[in-house]
């Protein structure tokens, strides 16, 4: 669970970055709450880790 939380943690990351200073949209499939999507991505990550390490 630790690993694909620390995935989906570097994938909202790689997303802002490029969404930022690339202008390339990743997760554009998902409408208008792809501008959030980083959020999201994070914050889920987070908790997989969190729930990995008990």
């Amino acid at each position: 669970m630790q690993i694909i939380g620390y995935i989906l943690i570097a994938l909202g990351v790689i997303d802002f970055l490029l969404g930022n200073f690339g202008d390339i949209n990743l997760t554009a499939f998902m409408g208008t709450a792809s501008s959030f999507s980083p959020i999201i991505l994070i914050v889920f990550g987070g908790l997989l880790t969190r729930v990995g390490e008990k």
